[in-house]
């Protein structure tokens, strides 16, 4: 894949790739059961909870072994059973959407990545059925307290898909208490290589050349598609691992006052993918900077 700009408007046409895919969660189909979460959900006043995740599970009530898990940036933005409806304030910035088709089984694995994450819950009509066989859902959905250290979570499962198509996948939680770095701590040495980062970041904060793995900020502003993004204006935060053809998306800035912040990583293994991004991040930052 290569960027490119979309044939729809992602902020007025109901045809676009993102409303059709969450076509099912904005009207209503009962045989799909959703829980949905934002720190700044459509609707409602913005919550004050830390996390900055947002996302959406999709879970095919019947017995077709399917689920979805959306992940998004946009606040104010999918109401359960609201239409489409895109927020006039975010289309001039950058945004970044993330869809993984998923088994069942794998919901456990999914709902713990997302209560290490701390997110705020605004919609779910999971029936009891499903939160019996996934107890992680139903501590989702509880707020059972995460109490064990070393408060993150490391999730690792492939997507649904045809033989061979199946692409692999590590989500990170990272909660308050784990008073970590997402990139220089979580990311860098749990995926054991070099990463590039596009995330906003603070004087305090640098490129790391020193170390078995080196982390590098990607420069700003940056080419895609024609189009000079900077770092102002793009509320997508992501990091590119190296020789492992993965990129991950994420909620945290690197910044110093992150640590204390939880946060959200899903990394998902495609070379098409990571050479796309690879193709944008071509200017970094000084060591020193």
């Amino acid at each position: 894949p290569v960027w490119a700009q979309s044939a729809r408007n992602v902020n007025h046409d109901r045809e676009h790739s993102i409303a059709r895919t969450l076509a099912h969660f904005i009207a209503n189909n009962g045989d799909i059961k959703v829980l949905a979460y934002s720190d700044d959900p459509p609707n409602l006043p913005p919550r004050n909870e830390k996390s900055k995740a947002k996302g959406v599970l999709l879970v095919d009530n019947r017995a077709n072994d399917a689920a979805a898990w959306f992940v998004h940036t946009v606040p104010k933005f999918l109401a359960h059973l609201g239409g489409y409806s895109w927020p006039a304030a975010e289309t001039p910035k950058g945004h970044m959407f993330l869809c993984l088709s998923l088994n069942e089984a794998h919901l456990n694995l999914v709902a713990k990545a997302i209560r290490y994450q701390e997110p705020f819950i605004y919609a779910n009509n999971l029936s009891p059925e499903l939160l019996n066989q996934h107890v992680e859902l139903s501590n989702l959905i509880t707020g059972a307290q995460i109490r064990v250290t070393p408060f993150l979570e490391h999730a690792k499962f492939a997507t649904k898909a045809a033989a061979g198509a199946a692409a692999n996948i590590q989500a990170f939680g990272k909660h308050t208490k784990s008073y970590s770095d997402m990139y220089a701590k979580v990311l860098k040495n749990k995926l054991a290589a070099n990463i590039k980062i596009w995330a906003p970041s603070d004087t305090r904060s640098k490129s790391i050349c020193k170390g078995q793995y080196q982390l590098r900020k990607i420069a700003s502003p940056m080419q895609l598609a024609g189009s000079l993004v900077s770092r102002e204006a793009d509320s997508a935060k992501w990091a590119l691992v190296e020789q492992k053809n993965t990129v991950c998306l994420t909620t945290n800035d690197y910044t110093v006052g992150e640590k204390k912040i939880p946060g959200a990583a899903v990394c998902l293994e495609n070379a098409g993918v990571y050479n796309a991004f690879s193709a944008a991040a071509v200017n970094l930052k000084k060591c020193n900077e």
